[in-house]
């Protein structure tokens, strides 16, 4: 694969900087790509590499992550849905495809429904409008995230202790990506620590979930799902309602890998999106 190398950049939405990275392809098609919660937008590198040369591929730090500003005005989901209203036509995309990881999803659901003739197609990895009941179970036996650790090294380990599917390499690259080393010697969060410690309603709110359905079920472009087959976050039968309920919506699992597909097993996370995006193999 050619390295290709990315810009960095920076714009102003909303009254929040937001970094985002640009592999610029003029005349191209122009993509989107939105991380998670407490994410970044080198999630995407690899698969921004693979893309670039078929479309203008973008990568946000969404507002309070990354090297974007910590927002004042606080994270609600319409926030970050006013971010990326304000991105898009700040950089004047009129038509693009959406990518969104988790968190990144949500915003994908709630954004396009008003605004159906300006995103081709959207790519949601492992997040749909309601969470597994596995998954639900688990969440609240979770321990918290520590804020400060004593080296990358350490970080590191904390992060393979939730993820045994990512290589070495992939998972000390999104700790630095991630992470910010102190004078001190420590490591800290680059995200904001609100995100850290406010509870996430959209996984059991009965109202948020029923306005991700709602957004979901409004979308008519085509929408591909990619799951790790080691997440339990999105359950079959949501899949399965999934299926039944949206337009043009299909979806794929990817072997032996955990949430953050792109990141666990990022040849495989291209593999499985080449044909819905009509990338020569």
């Amino acid at each position: 694969m050619t390295s290709v190398t990315a810009l960095e950049k920076h714009v102003t939405v909303n009254g929040v900087q937001l970094r985002y990275l640009d592999w610029g392809t003029k005349g191209k098609l122009p993509m989107v790509c939105l991380h998670g919660h407490t994410g970044q937008a080198h999630i995407w590198d690899q698969f921004a590499e693979a893309m670039a040369p078929h479309y203008h591929v973008l990568a946000v730090d969404q507002r309070g992550h990354g090297e974007s500003e910590w927002a004042k005005t606080g994270y609600e989901r319409d926030r970050f849905v006013e971010d990326l209203a304000e991105f898009v036509d700040t950089l004047r995309l009129q038509q693009f495809i959406l990518v969104g990881l988790s968190m990144g999803g949500w915003h994908s659901f709630l954004y396009t429904p008003n605004h159906q003739e300006r995103v081709q197609r959207i790519i949601i990895v492992d997040i749909a409008p309601e969470p597994g009941p596995n998954y639900v179970k688990l969440r609240d036996s979770l321990p918290p995230t520590p804020i400060e650790f004593p080296s990358l090294s350490a970080v590191v380990n904390w992060m393979r202790k939730g993820n045994p599917w990512a290589s070495d390499a992939a998972l000390r690259k999104d700790a630095q990506d991630k992470m910010r080393e102190s004078r001190d010697g420590s490591w800290r969060w680059k995200a904001d620590p609100k995100l850290h410690s406010t509870r996430l309603r959209d996984l059991d709110d009965p109202e948020m979930i029923q306005r991700y359905w709602d957004s979901f079920t409004a979308i008519t472009c085509p929408i591909l799902e990619v799951r790790g087959t080691e997440s339990i976050l999105v359950s079959d039968p949501t899949i399965e309602r999934m299926k039944q309920e949206g337009n043009q919506f299909t979806s794929i699992d990817v072997e032996g890998a955990g949430h953050v597909v792109a990141v666990d097993k990022p040849l495989e996370f291209i593999e499985a999106t080449k044909t819905f995006l009509e990338v020569p193999a």
